[in-house]
């Protein structure tokens, strides 16, 4: 089979990053401490062993997902930004270390360039996987859009809380074990959220789909709670300049407004549950009437003599339901309307 434009677009973008990250280890191998005029032989023979290892192994496990997934796009979207999360957090963790160990003056410009192209690579890897296989013109847009919209800001969240730990290091020592920590925490997140939504989104096109979302709960404990926890300790305890108060602010909004839409749907789910109540009292009432109406029939059978009473009953309480019939059977415009609808049931 020939790649699919989406096939194509992903590698174009995953190897291109990748390249660049491969650019910036190679930099400071030669012009580390011990580096020289030249990047040393070892370090790019590791760094292309490393590239063709990552697409030997997303070629064959694409080729395994696809075959054994119910969607496989969404198969190769996941296997795709799992290996290419992992082998990019890998470099950058090397990055981050030797940006940490070198003894020369640091470049300011260098490291924001690496947050500007991780900030505008992840996020589009994670669009083109998504836009290919579910912005069609038999989705409704606007409700994926808005789901890729969080996603993304997510994504720039995490990157932002990430990149504190490469770019200029200021006055103040963060111990190295609390680096370690935040730094794994966000290669956690960058790993598994987009695949959960990618997974959500893909299952959200089966007709036998669940409509309750994981993404969104998931989002505000891990994104919107715990990452308040660094900003916060960083900003009043360290006095880190690095803290970005931006996206604080963001983590306290989407905090507000994702509670109170839980809010909402709770409010909603109560009002469903008391409408099915009074339709479960409804159902029992008519059950009622059809049970009084049956023993009416069983006493007329049995006793003949008032029969022709109960006939001529019977005759004018059907009258009066006719007559009834051509009555708006609005509640608020006449009380007998619910039981009108019961006597019809």
């Amino acid at each position: 089979m020939l790649p699919s434009p989406q096939v194509c677009v992903s590698t174009l973008v995953t190897v291109s990053t990748m390249a660049v990250v491969d650019l910036y280890l190679l930099e400071q191998s030669m012009l580390g401490p011990r580096g020289g005029a030249r990047p040393p032989v070892w370090p790019c023979v590791a760094v292309a062993l490393g590239d063709l290892c990552f697409l030997l192994a997303l070629r064959f496990v694409s080729a395994g997902v696809v075959s054994e997934a119910r969607s496989p796009r969404r198969g190769f979207a996941n296997a795709l930004w799992f290996l290419f999360l992992s082998l990019l957090q890998l470099k950058l963790f090397f990055v981050c270390q030797n940006y940490r160990q070198e003894r020369r003056p640091p470049d300011p410009l260098a490291r924001k360039t690496l947050t500007l192209l991780l900030s505008v690579c992840l996020p589009s890897l994670f669009l083109i996987l998504t836009g290919a296989d579910y912005m069609t013109p038999l989705r409704r847009k606007q409700e994926v859009r808005s789901r890729l919209l969080w996603v993304v800001v997510d994504l720039l969240d995490v990157l932002d809380l990430q990149a504190g730990l490469w770019e200029v290091q200021g006055s103040v020592g963060v111990p190295l074990w609390v680096e370690g920590i935040v730094f794994f925490y966000c290669y956690v997140l960058l790993l598994l959220l987009p695949c959960v939504s990618l997974t959500e989104l893909g299952a959200a096109a089966l007709p036998a789909a669940r409509k309750e979302a994981i993404y969104p709960w998931l989002s505000l404990v891990t994104i919107n709670v715990f990452t308040l926890v660094p900003r916060g300790v960083g900003m009043l305890w360290y006095r880190d300049p690095r803290v970005s108060t931006v996206f604080l602010g963001k983590n306290l909004l989407a905090l507000a407004v994702k509670l109170s839409s839980a809010w909402e749907r709770h409010k909603k789910g109560s009002r469903g549950l008391a409408g099915a109540g009074a339709t479960t009292g409804l159902g029992n009432q008519t059950r009622d009437v059809a049970s009084e109406q049956a023993t009416e029939q069983e006493q007329e059978c049995t006793s003949p003599v008032a029969s022709s009473t109960r006939y001529h009953t019977l005759s004018r309480t059907h009258g009066h339901s006719h007559s009834l019939s051509h009555v708006s059977l609005d509640p608020t415009e006449t009380s007998l309307g619910p039981a009108y609808i019961s006597h019809e049931l």
